[in-house]
């Protein structure tokens, strides 16, 4: 009987060590996701606090409930789609429930997170995919809230939202509408489109539907320029197929007060500013590019006098397509640099 005694003492021993072990095991898990829950609060919190003292406060019905307007193509966008979110990745913000509560699952990572924090300007998955809309995570991707017709969509990266340059047409990548301190804002010949934005989407769809009747115009009228140099030699130094040759027999004038310039591609440039002599502004042409539909010529050797450092002038010809050939600008972005745009068929 003694024996019994003496033998179930151990295992009762045993067996209260491990009743104990999953006791702690339990109450150190449970403390951890208290400590978890209550670190989240802090950040949401502080999060809150902090945008409520900036000009720059997120809206949540900006960024979550956008885009319930229609599409140039007329096609109606579904609602409430998160700001930043392409229509053909909707579905996947839609959230999950688990439970009573509705879930987002990161994309890549496949985390769960609540479906509130989307958009909150707090990176939560290791994906980068719960802050489509805002610039919180390092690599996320903001997609245009308002497409194009027949193009590729347009999508920036998170960094460039709320930046003070108008990316987006729509002006959708520039939700806060906060402008650039005068010191920083864009100025001079290139135009850059700065906060508050404006939507362009009309004007930019209707602009691309003309040129592309233009293209196709031009493209039937380009037939007569790779004629016209179907017997020459050395059609390489025209370009493609000599498409450039019928240019190289002409000489097109431009007036811009107070010059007036003589352009003979493959030839010359010149300025002349009566009764003041005459400056050449190239006269040796070479391709810098002439593939993938980008043709860039080169005239070099231009004269010297007047220019820094007794350097030579030169211009660019960027030839772009059109119906007709002419000078569409000149510009002189650099003292004795030129820049002219001409419209050809040939470059279609």
């Amino acid at each position: 009987m003694r024996k019994n005694v003496l033998w179930k003492r151990p295992r009762i021993l045993l067996l209260v060590v491990i009743a104990a072990v999953i006791f702690m095991t339990f109450q150190f898990f449970s403390l951890e996701a208290l400590f978890h829950t209550q670190t989240r609060a802090v950040q949401r919190t502080y999060l809150h606090d902090r945008d409520q003292g900036q000009e720059n406060t997120i809206d949540d019905d900006i960024l979550l409930d956008v885009d319930a307007k229609n599409k140039p193509d007329g096609k109606q966008r579904l609602p409430n789609i998160p700001l930043g979110v392409h229509t053909d990745d909707a579905h996947l913000y839609e959230g999950v429930h688990i439970g009573q509560d509705k879930m987002f699952r990161c994309i890549k990572s496949k985390k769960l997170i609540p479906l509130a924090w989307v958009n909150d300007d707090y990176c939560d998955c290791d994906d980068f995919t719960d802050e489509p809309g805002t610039p919180a995570c390092p690599n996320g991707r903001f997609y245009c809230s308002e497409q194009l017709p027949n193009q590729k969509a347009k999508s920036l990266p998170s960094s460039r939202v709320n930046d003070g340059i108008c990316d987006c047409c729509d002006g959708s990548d520039e939700w806060a509408g906060k402008a650039l301190p005068e010191a920083l804002r864009h100025t001079g010949k290139n135009i850059v489109l700065q906060a508050p934005c404006g939507n362009h989407c009309s004007d930019i769809a209707k602009l691309s539907k003309e040129n592309e009747q233009i293209r196709k115009m031009g493209l039937r009228l380009k037939k007569n320029y790779v004629q016209a140099a179907q017997n020459i030699r050395d059609k390489e130094k025209y370009g493609p197929n000599g498409v450039f040759y019928k240019l190289s027999q002409k000489c097109f004038l431009y007036k811009a007060s107070p010059y007036e310039y003589n352009i003979c591609p493959f030839h010359s440039v010149k300025q002349e500013h009566f009764p003041t002599e005459r400056w050449f502004l190239g006269r040796k042409a070479v391709w810098k590019q002439k593939s993938h539909g980008q043709f860039l010529l080169e005239m070099l050797e231009g004269d010297a006098g007047n220019c820094p450092q007794g350097k030579s002038r030169q211009s660019i010809i960027l030839f772009l397509c059109g119906i007709n050939d002419r000078v569409i600008n000149l510009r002189e972005d650099e003292k004795c640099e030129y820049v002219i745009k001409f419209a050809t068929p040939a470059a279609c």
